[in-house]
Parts: C-alpha cells; sequence; structure tokens
C-alpha cells in the first residue's frame, strides 16, 4: 500500500462533506427546455468520449470534445454514482462537454432527483453564462426523466443541480470558445460547488478561465475559505481522531472502567451503532512538537473499511512527550468549535458521518483535556498544568506526562491567554448542555467549567500586568487582547466582565505607546506581518466587550496590508526591505486572524482577494500545508480523502502543516524551512482557518464573530 493510499483510506474517519438541499426552482418552460417523461435514455455515441478528451477521468472530472473536436450532440448523465468513486456522489458526467453552436443537449436523470439550472441572475444565483444567453432550468426532475437544452450562444455556460449544488454537483458547456462570464475566475459560488466549478475551470484551455493546474487565475475567496475549512479540518482529526498523535496521561483502573463505561453509552446516545474510527483513544494530550511521519499502514476493521486508530502511529521517537498549555488549549478549541459544527447541522449531514457521535467525542476531549490539566492528573493529584492549585490557576510552561515531571514552570502570557480562549469557548459549550448529552453526567459540570473560567480570567488580569506582556512581546498583546475579549463575553458575572474591559483598555493602551505613526507596532516577532495581524485581530475582537475601543485597528492592519504585502510573491513580506521571508504556522495563523478581523469587522474592501492570493501562494504553492492528492478516482474505496484541488506535492504523508516555509524574492521560490509539526502552532492556525473561511457549506451564510455568537450570520 503506498502513502497515497494509506491517505486515502485515513480519509474514511477524516471525511466530513458538508450536505445541504436547496428547494426546487420553478419549471421556466420555452420551446429549448423540454423535460420529458420518457424513460432514461442509454447513452448515445455522441457521449463516448472522443480522443483526445479526458476520457480516463472519473465521473464528474471527465470532459467531452475539445476546442478541436466540437460535439454536434451529446447525452449527460445526471447521475447518483453507488459510491464515491468520482468526483462526488452526485455528478454530471460527462462534466465538460465542447459542442457547436446550435446543438441540442440531452441531460438523463439517473439515480435520484436532479435538476439542471444555468447559473444566470434570472434563477436568482451568481451570472455565469454568456451575457446574452437565456436563463435555462429543468426544475427538480425525479428519476427517469430527461432534460433538453439548445445551445445558440459561443461561451461557457455553468450549471448546476439544485439539490445537490452544495455536494458540488455542478457542470460546464463550452460553446465553441472558452470566454464569457462562465469562464471567469469563480465568485459568489461558495463551498464545494465553487470548488468543483474552479477545478473544471481548469481543465480549459491555459488563459480561459483557469491556467489548468488550480492556479490562482481561478482561485478566489470561496476557494481559499473552502480550502481552509478542509485544512483546519485535517490538522484537527489528523491530531486527535486518527493518528492517536499524543501521549497518555498517567491512568488508574478506575479511570480505564469509567471510560469503557462511558464509549458504548455514548454511542447509545448518538443512535449509533459503531464509531466511525475503530478504537479511538480518549486519553491523549497533544505534545508541543514531532515529526509527522506515520510508522505503520492503517488496519481496516472488517469490510466496513473503517481505519483503526491504534494501528496508525507517529513515530514516536520524534515525539518531544511534552504538553504545554497553548498545545492543549488549541487543539481543544478546535474540537469545540467542530463539535458545534457536526451537532448544529446535523440534520444536513450525511447519516454515515455520524455527526452527533463526533460532536460528544470531541466535547468529551475537551472535558478529559480539561480534568487532566486544571482539576487532577499531575502527580500530586493535582492538574497537569497548575503551578499553585490551592491559590490560583497559574500555569506552568511544559509537562511530561510519560514521566509526571514539569520541564517548565516558567509562566508565560501566551499560554494562558490560549487556556483562556479555550475554557470561554467550553463555557458556552457548557451551557448550552453539552449538546443534551449527559452521560452517565458531564465530566465537569457547567457551574464547574465557568469558576474553572472565571478562575482562570482572574489569574490572568492579577499575574500579567499590560505593561509585562508588552515587554515580552507586543506579539503576545494582541493575543492576550483576543482572549480576554473572548473572556468578557462569557464572564460569570457583570463585575467580571467589567473588570475584562479595563484590563483590555491597559493592553489597548501598551499597544498605543508601541505604535508608530505609519501603523506598525514596535517590539515584536521576527514576522512583521504576524505583529501587526495579532495586534489587529486582537483589538477587534477585544472591542466586542462594552466598553472597549478598536480605533487603532484600522491602522495597524492598513500597514500589513499595504506597506507589507509582496504583490509580485502574493504573500507579506515579514518585514520592509526583507529579502526572505519566512513564515511559520503560527506566523500564518496570525496573518489570517488579521484578515478575517479587517473583513468581518471592519467591513474592509479587497481583504477576500487578498486572502485567497495569500492563501493559495503560501499554503498550497508553498507548502505550509502538508497534504498530498490521493488519485480521484479509487474502485475498491467506499469514500476518497476530499483534500482541496489545490493541494498536492512531495509533503503527503500526513495532511497537517509544516513549521515553516520561506520565499526568495530573488530567486522567486517557495522552500520548506521546517518540515516538524509544532501542535500549539498548527491547531491555532486550524482554528483561524476555520473561522475565517465560510464554515464549509453555503448552508453557513457566512460565519460568527468572537465575541458575539456561535453561529453563522
Amino acid at each position: 500500500m503506498d502513502r497515497r493510499t494509506m491517505l486515502r483510506l485515513g480519509g474514511i474517519a477524516l471525511a466530513t462533506s458538508v450536505a445541504g438541499c436547496s428547494g426546487s426552482s420553478p419549471d421556466t418552460g420555452g420551446e429549448t427546455d423540454e423535460p420529458t417523461d420518457t424513460a432514461t435514455p442509454e447513452p448515445t455515441d455522441t457521449a463516448t468520449p472522443t480522443p483526445g478528451s479526458s476520457g480516463d477521468a472519473p465521473p464528474g472530472a471527465d470532459v467531452l470534445g475539445g476546442p478541436d473536436d466540437l460535439q454536434s450532440g451529446a447525452s449527460i448523465r445526471a447521475a447518483t454514482l453507488d459510491s464515491d468513486q468520482g468526483a462526488g456522489q452526485f455528478v454530471f458526467t460527462p462534466a465538460v462537454v465542447w459542442v457547436e453552436a446550435g446543438t441540442t443537449l440531452t441531460w438523463s436523470i439517473e439515480g435520484a432527483a436532479h435538476s439542471v439550472t444555468a447559473y444566470h441572475r434570472d434563477n436568482d444565483r451568481p451570472h455565469r453564462v454568456p451575457e446574452d444567453a437565456p436563463a435555462f432550468d429543468s426544475g427538480v426532475l425525479e428519476a427517469g426523466n430527461s432534460f433538453e437544452h439548445t445551445f445558440d450562444t459561443p461561451g461557457v455556460h455553468d450549471y448546476y443541480c439544485t439539490p445537490h449544488e452544495s455536494l458540488g454537483m455542478v457542470g460546464l458547456v463550452v460553446v465553441e470558445e472558452a470566454t464569457g462570464p462562465g469562464a471567469a475566475p469563480v465568485e459568489g459560488v461558495s463551498g464545494t460547488a465553487g470548488s468543483n466549478l474552479s477545478t473544471l475551470l481548469g481543465k480549459l484551455p491555459s488563459g480561459d478561465g483557469g491556467d489548468g493546474d488550480g492556479g490562482s487565475s481561478a482561485y478566489g475567496w470561496e476557494q481559499a475559505t473552502f480550502d481552509s475549512y478542509w485544512y483546519s479540518l485535517y490538522n484537527m482529526s489528523t491530531n486527535i481522531a486518527m493518528s492517536a498523535n499524543g501521549v497518555l496521561f498517567p491512568h488508574n483502573e478506575q479511570q480505564q472502567q469509567a471510560f469503557e463505561e462511558r464509549f458504548p453509552k455514548m454511542l447509545e446516545a448518538a443512535d449509533q451503532e459503531r464509531p466511525p474510527v475503530k478504537n479511538p483513544n480518549l486519553n491523549m494530550a497533544p505534545f508541543t512538537e514531532g515529526d509527522p511521519y506515520f510508522t505503520r499502514e492503517p488496519v481496516l476493521a472488517g469490510e466496513d473499511g473503517r481505519p483503526d486508530a491504534s494501528t496508525l502511529k507517529w513515530d514516536g521517537s520524534e515525539s518531544s512527550g511534552v504538553v504545554s498549555p497553548s498545545s492543549l488549549a488549541w487543539t481543544h478549541l478546535k474540537g469545540v468549535t467542530w463539535a458545534k459544527n457536526f451537532q448544529n447541522h446535523q440534520d444536513l449531514l450525511p447519516g454515515a458521518l455520524a455527526a452527533l457521535f463526533r460532536s460528544e467525542v470531541l466535547s468529551t476531549l475537551a472535558q478529559i483535556g480539561t480534568v487532566a490539566t486544571l482539576v487532577r492528573g499531575g502527580p500530586e493529584g493535582n492538574g497537569a498544568l497548575t503551578k499553585n492549585p490551592e491559590e490560583n490557576l497559574l500555569l506552568v510552561s511544559g509537562f511530561r506526562p510519560g514521566d509526571g515531571t514539569v520541564v517548565d514552570d516558567t509562566p508565560r502570557p501566551h499560554h494562558h491567554a490560549a487556556m483562556l480562549w479555550f475554557l470561554s469557548d467550553l463555557t458556552s459549550l457548557a451551557h448550552g448542555g453539552w449538546f443534551g448529552y449527559e452521560n452517565p453526567e458531564p465530566l465537569i459540570p457547567p457551574e464547574k467549567v465557568q469558576k474553572l473560567t472565571d478562575g482562570m480570567g482572574k489569574t490572568v488580569m492579577n499575574a500579567f500586568s499590560p505593561a509585562d506582556v508588552a515587554s515580552r512581546s507586543t506579539r503576545d498583546l494582541g493575543t492576550m487582547l483576543g482572549a480576554i475579549g473572548w473572556y468578557g463575553t462569557h464572564a460569570g458575572d457583570d463585575q467580571l466582565a467589567s473588570e475584562a474591559a479595563e484590563y483590555a483598555n491597559a493592553l489597548t493602551g501598551e499597544v498605543e505607546a508601541n505604535l508608530a505613526g505609519n501603523g506598525m507596532v514596535e517590539g515584536g516577532t521576527e514576522n512583521q506581518a504576524a505583529t501587526q495581524g495579532a495586534i489587529g485581530q486582537g483589538l477587534l475582537w477585544a472591542s466586542k466587550v462594552d466598553g472597549v475601543d478598536h480605533a487603532a485597528a484600522a491602522d495597524v492592519l492598513g500597514y500589513m496590508r499595504e506597506s507589507l504585502w509582496d504583490e509580485e510573491a502574493g504573500t507579506f513580506a515579514t518585514g520592509e526591505g526583507d529579502s526572505t521571508y519566512r513564515i511559520t504556522a503560527r506566523d500564518a495563523g496570525d496573518i489570517t486572524g488579521g484578515l478575517n478581523a479587517a473583513d468581518a469587522v471592519l467591513g474592509t474592501n479587497g481583504v477576500k482577494e487578498q486572502f485567497a492570493t495569500f492563501f493559495d501562494r503560501t499554503f498550497n504553492r508553498g507548502r505550509l500545508q502538508r497534504a498530498e492528492r490521493p488519485p480521484s478516482r479509487d474502485e475498491g474505496a467506499e469514500f476518497t480523502l476530499p483534500l482541496p484541488p489545490a493541494a498536492g506535492g512531495e509533503f503527503g504523508q500526513a495532511a497537517v502543516y509544516n513549521g515553516a516555509v520561506e520565499y526568495d524574492t530573488a530567486a522567486e521560490e517557495w522552500s520548506v524551512a521546517d518540515r516538524r509539526f509544532y501542535t500549539e502552532e498548527a491547531l491555532y492556525l486550524a482554528n483561524q482557518d476555520i473561522w475565517i473561511g465560510s464554515w464549509g457549506g453555503q448552508f453557513y451564510q457566512g460565519r460568527g464573530v468572537p465575541g458575539t455568537n456561535d453561529t453563522p450570520k
């Protein structure tokens, strides 16, 4: 079994395709639009791929004809595949058809109800057909029917299936030439549909809507946020669920028995016969760093293709074996975010995904991590990361569960900020009733979670003066501002919320004291763009607390977006005049957070386009994301790993972030500078990835703003 196959099998557990069905559109009728009640016709000879077409591509990614091979007729299947062996379960095949003007095409409806609907303003969708072309819409047709439409207007006509657009069921008809709105980079079509349209555009000749390799000419906001959604999922799932990536906390027979009793009850509560992953280990702590290479191939459980998590391991000799507050906090904050994601949309997600069960697993992991590190789990019965548990919640910076030793007892502001951010989000989950799951009862009652959160908030405000935070790094001011802003909206009473606002204003004062006239923040990290992003997002999220101002944020983010943006490289310079840009996973997280805040809170023009370019160049082409696309078709696979279209390259054994990449401005080349995996940095970035994204499907209709709500709006 090669590395690609291993990743594809791992995708059985990781894949969380977001599904949604919209209502049907009215039948527009017309002489050239003819739905019929006839039986589904067999594909004709004209639908058989001809020499020069990509007839060996999987359904949903196949092309019929070409610029020099225009068809005079064809039959297209609107198909429901028995298994995910193509570009998706619901596909148009051929997905791209080149025809002569005046050609009538026939769609046969198979396996489920589908529609054939143009991306046309008259259909209340983005206009992606030639300007003079009429709208076409079959309405939703049951299996066994067919639909015809005659194409007279030259150019690219993009279309979709109304019930399955969110699952990426789209197609292209190219009439004589690849021109017009349908050949332009995709804007306004989100999620899988937008991503798949871009992939199909990449099959057009270079310069006509795509560059043939998924490049940036057809890569926009929808593609970048959709890819960031998946990258976030991989870095969370690979780290926690699949690879048992972590180190065991010491546990006794009583804890083991509690786990054995809890797990089947979780399945029962979720109405699930068995977990999608066999033998997941819920007693893990994420290590601070390691080398993400699998040491063995996954063993599948029987014929259902479920991976056995106990057989998919990292190279333990390369693991630090050390847990930090940040590695744990960012990992479980990501888990809580995904738990809410699964729970809030479980009715829209495929049943095989076991969304409610996954919510329970992730929320349980978060509770276990909290109990072990803050309540009990240390060598003396204290929380493993607590320094003086009888006095406060001051945290050590490094603990090795393997031998129960503290390896770094110096409290640091950024670790406490990460833990405060996580606990604040855990509080909202607990007060929401753990999704109604109390089996037999929560590991931590909501009132205990609130007490821990308030305790961490008070510890932060008492232990780290704003001047002390600034003296270590102004970048940490940004992280602390974001954390205190999130806490201020979840504080246990009005007095604590008021104290959080006062502390946030004092932090803001330190920012202003280190602010140059051009908006540059002094005293930060080596990557100036990351410092600007951290401060900018921190100011804006903190302003969600009553009485906190974000007046400096526009100048701070303006300096990042204007003075540090390298248009030719498509990424941010580490400083004005630098010839080599080194970007770590944390740097990318801070920059992403700054762009998210500029767009979501300030409404700054041009942010979406800038983020799309930055993401494509730095994550995809620069290889900050360490991923490899498997073959798009595997006859024996129930599911294929849905890696984003632009993922690929040599760093493909694990879908996680590299430690750092570099861009050489003289050579105009990217290189991977650090291949190690740093949990606290990677999972921080994974959180930013989901916050900026379109949350994985068009039914989300945008995203929530930290400090305001938990539900995208």
